[in-house]
């Protein structure tokens, strides 16, 4: 049974991971909240609605047995969470169960139990439905970004919309008194002073509700300067928080990278992530030259994904994934004697040759294990006296 169940727990649980079925797993579902979202839409148009009742409710009922059986597995599974963050048995389920995706998955199919035995509109269902579409959150990685960028730039944008609040309530009061008199019914009471305050403020101004008097109107062209200022402070946290995020979630995927590396595997943490923003990411398609005879030496290729074929006079060679190519030229400092071309699909990390030079003149112990693989390429390995 453990091992059913967490076999289930990687096919529910998007990123916990990628085989082909909990890939077209994570496909169907997000098909299936897209369409969802499509049917609720369509059954707003009353034509639609009343031609295609039957197929609306068809729908709804399959998705709600889907959906239904999908928050079942996931209640189930979530003590396999490596995280170990919901392990016991009753405690583990009941906090996963209170998590705000987990609710959202409530949301999306209980609606529809409660209308079965209680008489709800059927607008505000609709609604419930449309919650739908939250789920998608789960397979989207942008999203999810983002969602972690909200949460560490909390306190400065908790402390930028405070200010924005506060200029808001203070001009608005000060609107009230300068207003009140020449427009009783716009400006009558703070509160509704405060609706041209917001629009003024964030420059939207919709013009239903505008200041006649001439004080009024010098404060109001202040406020709608003021706004560019004060409503562009959450945009440039949140631009400079995502900026952040993905530059920390690369550098994260990067080190992960750096660490499968064989040949940097005895090193520490630190030497691992100072590697890391040294390279870059490369892809080769099947068939694609990676390096040309003639080419200059200029990288060293870290084959991470695939295969790639060596063109020697002496016949091809393999090299695959955890192995490099491309050092010979540099360490010896000539042109490149071979043409390296991807077998298959490839994803390599690529260090620049200065880096290279730099990180061999750090690390003796690298230094060390280099030459012994070029040294053992040249004499007894079928590459004899070519650079790769």
């Amino acid at each position: 049974m453990p091992m059913i169940r967490n076999r289930v727990f990687e096919i529910v649980e998007a990123g916990a991971k990628e085989t082909l079925l909990s890939r077209g797993f994570d496909i169907f579902m997000m098909g299936l909240i897209l369409t969802n979202v499509v049917v609720v839409v369509t059954e707003t148009v009353e034509s639609h609605a009343a031609r295609y009742e039957a197929f609306f409710y068809a729908f709804e009922v399959f998705s709600v047995a889907v959906f239904t059986v999908e928050y079942g597995l996931r209640i189930w599974s979530c003590v396999e969470d490596p995280r170990r963050r919901y392990i016991h048995p009753v405690t583990g389920r009941l906090k996963y169960a209170v998590s705000p995706l987990a609710v959202i998955d409530l949301l999306a199919f209980l609606p529809f139990y409660f209308s079965v035995f209680i008489d709800v509109d059927l607008r505000f269902l609709r609604v419930f439905r449309l919650l739908r579409i939250l789920k998608l959150t789960r397979y989207s990685g942008a999203i999810e970004t983002l969602g972690n960028v909200f949460r560490k730039e909390s306190k400065p944008l908790f402390a930028a919309i405070t200010i924005m609040m506060s200029i808001l309530v203070l001009l608005s009061g000060v609107m009230f008194f300068l207003e009140k008199d020449a427009q009783p019914e716009a400006f009558g009471s703070i509160p509704h002073a405060m609706w041209w305050g917001m629009a003024t403020l964030t420059t939207v101004g919709y013009g239903d509700v505008v200041p006649i008097t001439t004080l009024g109107k010098m404060v109001g062209a202040f406020v709608t300067l003021l706004g560019l200022g004060m409503f562009a402070l959450p945009a440039a946290i949140l631009a400079s928080g995502f900026a952040q995020e993905v530059k920390r979630r690369d550098f994260t995927v990067t080190w992960n990278l750096v660490a499968r590396v064989p040949l940097f595997s005895r090193l520490t943490a630190i030497e691992i992530s100072e590697i890391a923003e040294l390279l870059r990411l490369q892809t080769a398609m099947p068939g694609e030259t990676v390096i040309r005879k003639g080419d200059k030496e200029d990288s060293l290729f870290f084959i991470l994904v695939g295969q790639v074929e060596v063109g020697l006079d002496s016949g091809p060679v393999v090299l695959e994934r955890g192995e490099y190519f491309g050092e010979l030229g540099i360490l010896y400092k000539k042109p490149r004697m071979v043409t390296v071309t991807a077998k298959s699909s490839c994803q390599f990390l690529v260090l620049d040759a200065e880096d290279f030079n730099l990180l061999l003149a750090q690390h003796p112990d690298l230094h060390e294990e280099v030459m012994r693989v070029a040294a053992q390429r040249i004499e007894g390995e079928g590459i004899a006296g070519e650079n790769v």
